[in-house]
């Protein structure tokens, strides 16, 4: 029971407890996105590219915090379709969401950090 509540928790301050991560997904992979980027790393490289420079490093850190949190990957899906309403779901590419939060991460992240 203390899993679902914490992610129950989760889902209702997840923009609140991770604001760029929220401008990442709400902002660029909500329920349009595939008729605005091909791939899923185009929405990501749109966010990078039109983010500033904190905006994008204080997403990066959000990931760190989300994946961190303790939550297991389907606790994570939930944080990302619910809290977040980000409608990518990386299990339909063979991902999971830790694995694609990390990916993420990874991309936002400048070469050597």
């Amino acid at each position: 029971m203390k899993g679902t509540i914490d992610i129950d928790i989760a889902i209702d301050n997840a923009a609140t407890e991770y604001p760029a991560l929220a401008q990442l997904l709400a902002g660029y992979y909500h329920q349009d996105w595939q008729e605005d980027h091909a791939t899923p790393d185009a929405a990501l490289h749109a966010f990078a590219r039109d983010a500033s420079p904190e905006t994008v490093a204080s997403a990066a850190a959000d990931i760190d915090r989300l994946t961190g949190g303790g939550f297991d990957d389907d606790g994570l899906a939930r944080v990302l379709a619910d809290g977040f309403d980000g409608n990518y779901v990386p299990v339909a590419n063979g991902l999971t969401p830790a694995g694609w939060l990390l990916h993420l991460r990874d991309l936002l992240r400048p070469s050597g950090s």
